[in-house]
Parts: C-alpha cells; sequence; structure tokens
C-alpha cells in the first residue's frame, strides 16, 4: 500500500527513468523506479514530452527526490530531473 511505499522513499534518492511507449494510455509515458527497483509511478502527463523526446534521442536522464507528501491516497513526490552529460 501507499504507506508502506512512502517508506522507502527517501529526500535526495536518486530515481530512474524508464521509457514506456508502449502505454495504451501515453505513448510518452516514463515510468519511475528508485535504486531497488521498485515502481513509485509515472513523470506527470504535463511534463512527459519533452523528457520522453530526449530519452528517446539517447540522452540520460536521472532524478532526485526533493520532497514527498501523502494526498488522500496518493504519494506525492517532487523530482528534480537532471541531465547525465
Amino acid at each position: 500500500g501507499i504507506m508502506e511505499l512512502k517508506d522507502h522513499i527517501h529526500i535526495d534518492e536518486k530515481v530512474s527513468f524508464f521509457r514506456e511507449p508502449d502505454n495504451l494510455h501515453d505513448s510518452y509515458a516514463i515510468v519511475i523506479k528508485n535504486s531497488d527497483g521498485i515502481k513509485l509511478g509515472y513523470v506527470p502527463r504535463k511534463d512527459n514530452e519533452v523528457f520522453s523526446r530526449l530519452m528517446d534521442a539517447g540522452k540520460l536522464l536521472f532524478g532526485k527526490i526533493t520532497a514527498k507528501e501523502v494526498k488522500n491516497k496518493w504519494l506525492k513526490l517532487d523530482i528534480k530531473v537532471y541531465l547525465h552529460e
């Protein structure tokens, strides 16, 4: 559940992004996973087109969790995105 997941997520933790081009709902979908390979969710749709185009062009992106809060049944994560040079 969401509370168990919250305990596995830490501020300043590095996260990885994985493209999911076969996603039926959104061809720009990007999955977010932590270093243990646990799926944390998706990059918000409003942000994912630019990032997915960069990834599809071979750029390596990673993120760092800057904040987390539980909202109703959702775990909201703030993630800063970095381009790996």
